[in-house]
């Protein structure tokens, strides 16, 4: 009896994770969604060729030694 409760319980659990739906990616489901990302991407790829400013005058965060 326990391992039939048991073998229940293990094919309950295997068909409700096998019956979920089935994932699509959104560059194929949403319109537009590919052009978006492409725009994303290329500024994304432009900011990442410039440098930051950096201020002269940062704060120190620790006193100097003595």
């Amino acid at each position: 009896m326990k391992s039939l409760a048991i073998t229940l319980l293990v094919a309950t659990a295997l068909v409700a994770i096998q019956s979920g739906c089935e994932r699509h990616p959104a560059s194929e489901t949403i319109p537009g969604y590919s052009e978006k990302m492409s725009k994303k991407e290329a500024q994304a790829a432009q900011q990442a060729t410039h440098s930051e400013p950096t201020d002269p005058k940062a704060p120190t965060y620790f006193p100097p030694k003595n």
